[in-house]
């Protein structure tokens, strides 16, 4: 399956330095140009991460420049930058997102500043048109309560809320959704199609509060939920008669249930079923477990 590169890997390449960029160009040379992302780390070689596989560039990535493509991608103002950099993050004015890492300064447990950064991850969205048509069926379905999408970090959780929220809120089905889009990345990479109410930056739990408030949402779409009280604020939606998408860190279902949070929400009602998402010969792959009677499908669906 090949994305739709509405969202061009010239604008990330756009932050590098000329040397880095063109390196990077002849890495993804050999995968069609599909490069999810661009991996800086200071004093070392440059990696992409291209069909599942991380390739090696041929050039390295020296402080100086790592300097550069840091103040590149905050828009030449670090200080304006600077909560989401305590939070691991840098976010450009196109929604694309950054990885960053260096050394934290803290103050009674704190993180009030991160310094010295050494590595960079630049995340590039794509669109996968079609990809999610199965779980628009699924969120459709006039029993549907809502969804919670798992997978480990990178397995392709936030591609599969964007394309839901591209399909749902489209004709045929022309669904009011609200997305609370706390990192930028749901709503960064659909471009055009954005025809949803976005939530750009909010807390997610306040994201969702407002958003049932203010918006009269017919769904509610949300990334990462890793906290009690972001799971307190799905209950909620849910108990105000708004289902929720949403997506979690996890392998499976039996590592949604060893967070105590996630487990009573799980087992609250609130999710008509937990998909697993997966990749298999380029193409999605989705095992459904319904939370209502916890039987399990390990067909994928199409």
């Amino acid at each position: 399956m090949i994305p739709n590169k509405n969202y061009s890997e010239e604008y990330a390449l756009s932050f590098l330095p000329h040397r880095i960029a063109e390196s990077v160009r002849k890495a993804a040379a050999l995968y069609r140009g599909n490069i999810n992302e661009v991996r800086l780390r200071t004093d070392c070689p440059v990696y992409i991460t291209a069909g599942n596989k991380n390739v090696k560039c041929s050039a390295g990535c020296t402080q100086d420049e790592m300097l550069s493509v840091v103040r590149a991608l905050c828009g030449n103002s670090l200080y304006c930058h600077s909560e989401t950099i305590k939070e691991g993050y840098i976010c450009t004015s196109c929604g694309l997102r950054a990885g960053v890492c260096g050394r934290a300064v803290t103050e009674n447990g704190k993180i009030i500043s991160v310094t010295d950064i050494t590595s960079v991850s630049i995340r590039i969205p794509h669109r996968y048109p079609g990809a999610a048509d199965g779980l628009c069926r699924l969120i459709c379905d006039s029993a549907f309560k809502g969804m919670i999408i798992y997978s480990p970090p990178g397995g392709g959780k936030t591609t599969a809320l964007r394309e839901i929220c591209a399909r749902l809120a489209a004709p045929p089905y022309s669904l009011r959704i609200a997305v609370v889009d706390t990192r930028f990345e749901i709503c960064g990479g659909l471009g055009g199609d954005l025809s949803v109410d976005a939530l750009c930056g909010y807390p997610r739990a306040k994201g969702m509060e407002t958003a049932v408030r203010t918006l009269s949402p017919q769904l509610i779409v949300c990334d990462e939920i890793g906290s009690a009280e972001d799971a307190a604020a799905v209950g909620n939606s849910f108990g105000a008669g708004v289902p929720c998408v949403v997506s979690a860190h996890a392998a499976s279902v039996e590592e949604l249930y060893m967070k105590d949070y996630m487990k009573q929400l799980c087992e609250s009602g609130a999710f008509s079923c937990a998909v697993g998402l997966g990749l298999r010969d380029g193409k999605f792959m989705f095992d459904i477990t319904s939370l209502g009677n916890a039987r399990r499908s390990a067909a994928p669906v199409a």
